[in-house]
């Protein structure tokens, strides 16, 4: 390989997330990713006529 294909290959190794197992700090190490729908949704029109605190 050449130079450029030989960085281009470090690059893709550097990025890749199945290779990296190791944490890149305690707070990553710690921390357990959210589901799609841990950060709540949004209100819409029809949410905000049903409330109760009007």
């Amino acid at each position: 390989m050449d130079k450029q294909e030989q960085k281009i290959e470090k690059l893709a190794d550097d990025i890749n997330p199945s290779q990296d197992v190791i944490p890149d700090s305690l707070a990553e190490a710690t921390t357990v990713p959210l589901d799609d729908d841990a950060l709540g949704g949004n209100a819409t029109e029809d949410d905000v006529k049903k409330s109760k605190y009007k």
